[in-house]
């Protein structure tokens, strides 16, 4: 694949709208793929769905190739590039000995016509790096911390494969995260009128501070769900998500969702989501690039205000409602808008 003039795999947002769904093709993708290849599919590890809604844009199966254990994930939604590529890109430029992307053993690049690319992987069957849906000790949160800093030191390619975009147009992300918003949620009882002056200000102040900022080509989406072990290593997923970003948003990306995450544990109280939340801040602040210099302290918070901005739009809307603490977590991160708000201004 040359010439490529994406930035960017994929839009959620943008896929989402335009109503990307690979769910009514599935079986018939799947029984393509088989008569391909030699994998032989166990049961479904999961769907990537747009917001928890019904639209699905990928799959991942376990089962056994050339009766081997391994993962097929099928995209059924075409990305601007190939997770494909992503990964090659990835492993040819990777300098760490300790981070890797997972090995792909079988590909199927993706064809127009059948409409849906696939990666046979191997199955990584070691723990995650830190656990989700569970309280954290300061002690495990600095440890996949530390591994971020590995990543940042040695995974990050000193030759980005992917063009770099001139900026980011915030009111036109703006409008399309609302967009999703109302589209997956029309009604929802947390969101307040309020929120939408909350967000535009933010909103405003982000394009000030990044107005002199230069983009970073990193790893969009490096959550706790996203490192697991494997042989001494430490695998890294969701490579679809390459692509330019300003700084620190990779720094941030694990805690945003760990946070909503937590609705899982039982019989959550507020008081206890808040000291997970001053862990993570804490060391988040006590990161070497972020502690040696008050600019990159400012654009630390700034990376947090941006998450904070759409966990009010949308994400903190994926907690069930029926939890008793998911109200709080939807006021809480509205507080953090507020916050950190008046902070940076």
């Amino acid at each position: 694949m040359k010439n490529i003039k994406k930035s960017q795999a994929v839009s959620l947002n943008q896929a989402f709208i335009a109503g990307a769904d690979m769910s009514t093709r599935e079986k018939e993708i799947l029984k393509n793929i088989i008569s391909q290849t030699d994998f032989t599919p166990k049961k479904i590890i999961w769907r990537s769905s747009y917001w928890g809604t019904s639209q699905i844009g990928a799959v991942h199966y376990r089962g056994t190739f050339k009766n081997k254990p391994a993962v097929l994930k099928i995209q059924g939604v075409k990305p601007g590039v190939s997770e494909i590529y992503m990964i090659k890109q990835f492993t040819a430029q990777n300098r760490s000995k300790i981070i890797k992307p997972p090995n792909l053993l079988a590909t199927i690049p993706w064809n127009d016509a059948k409409h849906y690319e696939a990666l046979i992987m191997e199955c990584v069957t070691g723990r995650k790096v830190l656990q989700s849906k569970k309280l954290q000790s300061r002690q495990n949160i600095k440890k996949f911390l530390d591994y971020y800093q590995e990543y940042r030191k040695n995974c990050l390619p000193k030759n980005p494969w992917l063009p770099k975009p001139k900026k980011i147009k915030w009111e036109e992300e703006l409008q399309k995260a609302i967009l999703t918003s109302k589209r997956a949620y029309p009604s929802h009882p947390f969101r307040k009128p309020t929120d939408k002056k909350l967000i535009e200000q933010a909103a405003s102040l982000l394009e000030k501070i990044y107005e002199k900022v230069s983009l970073e080509f990193v790893h969009g989406h490096f959550s706790v769900e996203d490192l697991a072990y494997q042989d001494g290593e430490v695998v890294l997923f969701s490579n679809l998500f390459w692509k330019w970003k300003y700084p620190f948003c990779d720094a941030v990306f694990g805690y945003h969702w760990f946070m909503y995450e937590l609705a899982h544990v039982k019989e959550i109280k507020p008081t206890l989501i808040e000291e997970q939340r001053e862990i993570w801040l804490s060391e988040l602040f006590n990161l070497p690039w972020v502690k040696k210099s008050p600019k990159n302290k400012r654009l630390a918070k700034a990376a947090l205000l941006e998450r904070a901005i759409a966990g009010l739009i949308i994400d903190s809307f994926l907690v069930d409602q029926k939890r008793s603490i998911a109200k709080y977590l939807t006021e809480s991160t509205r507080n953090q808008v507020k916050t950190l708000l008046a902070e940076l201004s």
